[in-house]
């Protein structure tokens, strides 16, 4: 061979080798860089909450503490190991947080690149049972974010909010500015006289650029300062986009406050076990809606997105636990296609009593991941519904709805029903003999309600559900009431669960709404005895003297509610004897528990 060829031939194996070791190297370095990176929040960079009830306590303001000393905490609270271990709270409307990871969340078409830990919880029981499940405590904020592009590690890039499904909605206003006024913590109060917790309905003022004015309302649970006590300015003023309230009261007597999710897109909107905690930066759109295309964020600013009051409840907060790059752990799964609408081919239909009608529903878009279509009547006794067949049964006028599984999209048609044969659901089993008789004009009336028990044996704690059965089964208004002829005995929820309390018996009484028919359970309470199984290790709650005390539930997402299903506070112990304040009188309170994304629900009885 010739030796010039057989010299270049070894310089370019040289060549090659050496390419080959740097590109190695290279993969190395970046593998290890890799595995150097935490998927969890690493900095907080600022923190400035809005007014609210959990100021100052979440986290816990120090007197003397300034601002950096409130993001470290916060940082504290949150951050790396500490990631789903604590909360943080961003009061009212415009209440912030801006965090960072410490490397760029990439994005990745079609799949959730980061998720937003909150406290977000549905409700276990709702009075109004024709609404959606998706609703109870839900206090979503508004997710932006932000790319490293001048690399000085700091979050002074330009911001794009995550459009979520709320983005276009008419009810959502773009540019909504509020300011806060300093209160003066020792004004003579203006209770509420018809909510004893209520303690002050003016206690701070806020304004708006157009949208109304307005008093954050103070209450008994909560003692300490709203305002957050690190800043020295006499307002504080926050701007972003606001969407429309999302509360209801169920109860229709301020008891009972429903806050519904919006579909998806929202921080503290969804339990953390749900998908839809998950947000694609394909969502980026700039101040004029337009989309954005990031390669990837290093940032996330998160702000209370509502403006609203419930009722004793207080104002709604986002709450933040938590964040992650889903890409590191594993759970990036991909983004469905979410249903945006539903329509029936009719809006209305008039027919005669034993006519049927087939309505169809189209869900939008064609491609939806969930097509599935719930159908329901607003008066079975005039019309029922399923699968889309509509029978006529009775003199009247009912809504059929078709309701769209994803998202609770509703679409509906009115039904009248004219007179002409009328077909009697429930036909009379003889002369003399009719329990369920033919409907009345307004409706089906009730005739009777029975208890799926006359009596039973409690211990204290013991919790049991009584099913009331409303006769006929047409009846127009199945609505029912629950009463306890002693509370400190046995309580009973809005739904028929008893809870025992103290030994001595008690009558748990159902009382329906149309026509107060009764149905009455004797309860039992007794001391439990040596032969009762105790697991001693079990978590417990006991409150005492101003005092909450919470055994083994540390690293729970816990609420506490009233035991006819009022909440009072939500909130994660951080250690397993962990005290808390309160303000609660003598009686039953339910304490739900939920830890490590499990919706598995722990209820505990608070004794005095």
């Amino acid at each position: 061979m010739n030796k010039g060829i057989l010299k270049d031939t070894k310089k370019a194996a040289g060549s090659g080798r050496k390419c080959l070791t740097a590109f190695v190297a290279l993969w190395i370095v970046m593998r290890l860089a890799a595995q150097s990176q935490s998927p969890y929040i690493s900095k907080v960079y600022d923190f400035m909450p809005a007014p609210g009830q959990f100021v100052n306590e979440m986290p816990a303001y120090a007197p003397g503490d300034t601002q950096e000393d409130m993001n470290r905490k916060v940082e504290e609270t949150i951050a790396g190991a500490n990631h789903n271990e604590g909360m943080i709270t961003l009061g009212g409307f415009g209440g912030y947080i801006v965090f960072g990871f410490d490397h760029e969340v990439t994005n990745e078409p079609g799949r959730y690149d980061f998720r937003i830990l909150g406290n977000a919880f549905y409700a276990d029981a709702n009075p109004n049972g024709d609404t959606s499940r998706e609703g109870g405590s839900c206090e979503p904020g508004i997710v932006m974010v932000s790319r490293d592009v001048n690399g000085n590690g700091l979050p002074d890039d330009p911001w794009y909010e995550l459009a979520g499904s709320d983005y276009h909605h008419p009810a959502t206003i773009h540019n909504y500015r509020i300011t806060y006024y300093k209160p003066d913590e020792n004004k003579v109060r203006d209770p509420d006289p018809n909510y004893p917790a209520i303690n002050d309905r003016t206690y701070i003022r806020w304004t708006t650029n157009g949208h109304g004015d307005g008093y954050l309302f103070r209450n008994i649970y909560h003692t300490q300062s709203y305002y957050p006590r690190w800043t020295g300015g006499e307002t504080l003023s926050f701007e972003g986009t606001k969407l429309a309230d999302n509360y209801v009261d169920e109860s229709g007597k301020g008891s009972y406050y429903v806050q519904y999710a919006s579909h998806w897109g929202y921080a503290d909107n969804h339990p953390n076990a749900d998908g839809r905690s998950g947000f694609n930066i394909e969502w980026a759109v700039d101040a004029g809606g337009n989309p954005v295309a990031l390669p990837g964020i290093h940032f996330v600013k998160v702000y209370t997105a509502v403006n609203q009051y419930c009722g004793w409840l207080g104002e709604t907060s986002t709450e933040i636990a938590g964040a992650e790059d889903l890409h590191l752990t594993g759970r990036d799964a991909a983004v469905p296609v979410f249903v945006s609408g539903i329509t029936l081919n009719r809006s209305a239909a008039s027919l005669t009593a034993g006519q049927t009608l087939t309505l169809s529903a189209d869900v939008t878009p064609a491609n939806a991941a969930d097509r599935r279509v719930t159908w329901q009547s607003s008066n079975a006794a005039v019309a029922s519904v399923a699968n889309g067949t509509v029978m006529a049964l009775a003199n009247g006028t009912a809504v059929i709805r078709a309701i769209a599984n994803d998202g609770y999209y509703v679409a509906e048609c009115n039904i009248s029903v004219a007179s002409g044969g009328q077909v009697d659901p429930d036909p009379d089993p003889g002369p003399g003999t009719d329990p369920d008789p033919d409907p009345q004009p307004g409706g089906t009336k009730v005739t009777g309600v029975t208890l799926s028990r006359t009596q039973m044996e409690m211990k204290p704690g013991d919790m049991t559900p009584l099913v009331a059965t409303v006769t006929p089964s047409t009846a127009t208004n199945r609505a029912v009431n629950w009463s306890t002829s002693a509370a400190r005995v046995a309580e009973v929820t809005v739904n028929g669960l008893v809870l025992a309390g103290e030994p001595g018996t008690a009558i748990i009484t159902v009382t329906t709404v149309d026509g107060q028919r009764t149905a009455s359970c004797t309860v039992q309470v007794r001391n439990a005895s040596a032969n009762d199984d105790v697991t001693a290790d079990r978590p417990q709650a006991t409150a005492a003297a101003g005092i909450l005390h919470l055994v083994r539930l540390d690293g729970y997402d816990c609420a506490l509610f009233t035991a006819t299903g009022q909440l009072i506070s939500a909130f994660r112990p951080a250690s397993p004897d962990e005290y808390r304040p309160c303000s609660l009188t003598p009686g039953i309170y339910i304490l739900t528990a939920r830890k490590q994304g499990e919706e598995k629900q722990i209820v505990i009885k608070l004794k005095f």
